[in-house]
């Protein structure tokens, strides 16, 4: 080979459907013919998370069985189209970087094998869900994006779900879209689509069905009536940390598998998959890729959002504060870890009913080292983002339960304080936070009535609900924990509460 041959080897590849045999040099790409796979699928809200795991387990399925269940991605929000051009541009293939401590290691997905934006392609996307071969429209829009209050119910004040119920024709929202889709299929006497959540909510499944159901009722009754008869929601539990991608994971991607790629996805070697085995119009062979189908996801989703997630927005307050931005770094501090693991056991574990086939001091254990890997290193303030929409899911279930049985809540109430001190907007060196959440203006303003006391913020029943903020105990440990981070500081409070 000639020297200007070797050199060209060694260029980086422009990802698509035609460079994916060179690529194959580099890293792993489809083994399947994609131009024969048919969209069995409808996936909404096509982000980090969605292309790092179910993407992924598709990959595997088609990869194992071929079929017509390759995925149509949905960007719901307008600043989705970059991204949503970024995957067109590359024929819907992207990288999956999964970093470990042994090292990196790249894969190219196909699953997605077409790419829409709703905002601007939403005919397209309407045609696409009233498409007889679409047997699955699956989500993860998170918490905010199925427009509830804190009761489980319909937020009807929600301006985009408000267009919506004037106007089906363009929907602004996931809710709506949903049940576009099925008046369509229903008035065309085509099967239902089966409605598959993959967010972090409780009893996912079931709160999409109260929600969908409640929407198509201002719409149509007897559509509501047609949906609760022909449409199945399952519930599901999904787990892999999924960090930003930014500049670096692009170069990475780049100069070590030789691979360019405007939108790879970073993700830890770790994944899970729980799903309830409840589909209205078939479905793929998901337990051949990995996925557990199990007849009650209940206690591996309490389980997992307890634990995972509401360590997550415990730890990330509390470490912003005392100054750091990295989730790996902020748990190789040993106060923050014993904290982390003192939160788990004490205040979330009574409240995580027995699952199946899992010991939870390894689970904890797992977690612990899933945190704290370097080569993931999560930024911390990606965790605190979202949390008002969050805590009520996986904080404040495990305080009503310690509350009713008389366990400890002194480690979540110091988690909540130092949320509510997180939204002073100042950290502990007088830096100024940027306060990413749907309620920010809400919440930032709750706190600045006085910034020592948590009365205003409990006020806020789309969050706490009526019961909690008149449970003087849980105000009473509130309060302690404010005064201390304020008096003391975050170090000084963290290393008293865990002594």
């Amino acid at each position: 080979m000639t020297q200007a041959a070797t050199n060209l080897t060694n260029m980086p590849i422009s990802l698509n459907q035609n460079t994916l045999e060179q690529i194959s040099a580099h890293a792993p790409v489809p083994n399947y013919e994609r131009s024969t796979i048919k969209c069995g699928i409808v996936h909404m809200s096509v982000g980090g998370f969605h292309r790092a795991h179910q993407a992924v387990y598709m990959d595997d399925v088609l990869s194992l069985f071929g079929g017509d269940w390759g995925i149509c991605g949905v960007g719901l929000l307008p600043n989705d189209l970059d991204n949503i051009n970024a995957l067109k541009n590359q024929d819907g293939l992207y990288t999956v970087l999964e970093r470990q401590a042994s090292g990196d290691v790249a894969r190219v997905i196909g699953s997605m094998v077409e790419v829409l934006h709703a905002p601007t392609e939403t005919q397209k996307v309407l045609d696409k869900l009233s498409d007889p071969m679409t047997k699955i429209l699956s989500l993860t829009v998170t918490e905010k994006g199925y427009c509830y209050k804190a009761d489980g119910n319909l937020d009807q004040n929600n301006p985009l779900l408000q267009e919506d119920l004037k106007d089906l024709s363009a929907p602004k929202t996931a809710m709506g879209y949903i049940v576009a889709g099925l008046k369509a299929r229903k008035e065309a006497g085509i099967s239902a689509y089966t409605v598959m959540s993959c967010d972090n909510l409780p009893g996912n499944g079931h709160l999409t069905q109260k929600l969908v159901l409640q929407f198509a009722t201002l719409i149509d009754t007897d559509l509501a009536r047609w949906i609760q008869d022909n449409v199945t929601f399952p519930n599901a539990m999904v787990d892999r940390i999924t960090p930003v991608t930014t500049q670096p994971i692009i170069d990475i991607v780049r100069d070590k598998f030789m691979i360019t790629d405007k939108w790879p996805v970073v993700c830890e070697d770790y994944r899970q998959w729980v799903l309830e085995d409840k589909f209205v119009n078939g479905r793929p062979q998901l337990e051949e890729a990995g996925v557990q189908l199990v007849a009650d996801v209940d206690p591996y989703e309490k389980m997992k959002v307890r634990l995972l997630n509401g360590s997550h927005s415990a730890l990330s307050y509390l470490s912003y504060l005392m100054g750091y931005r990295e989730v790996d770094k902020a748990m190789n501090d040993p106060l923050i870890a014993q904290y982390v693991r003192a939160y788990m056991d004490q205040d979330v574990t009574p409240s995580v009913p027995n699952v199946p086939g899992v010991n939870l001091d390894k689970y904890k254990d797992t977690l612990i080292k899933r945190f704290a890997n370097p080569a993931i290193s999560d930024q911390v303030q990606r965790l605190a983002e979202d949390g008002s929409a969050k805590i009520p899911n996986s904080i404040l279930p495990c305080i009503e339960y310690q509350l009713e049985h008389g366990g400890s809540i002194k480690l979540a109430a110091l988690a909540l304080a130092g949320w509510f001190r997180y939204l002073t907007g100042v950290d502990e060196n007088t830096q100024a936070i940027m306060i990413k959440d749907p309620r920010a203006n809400q919440l930032t303003a709750a706190m600045q009535v006085n910034p020592r006391s948590p009365i205003s913020i409990l006020g806020i029943t789309e969050i706490f609900g009526t019961r909690l903020p008149l449970n003087n105990e849980f105000v009473t440990a509130i309060q302690d924990a404010l005064d201390s981070l304020n008096e003391k500081g975050t170090r000084e409070t963290v290393k008293a509460y865990i002594s």
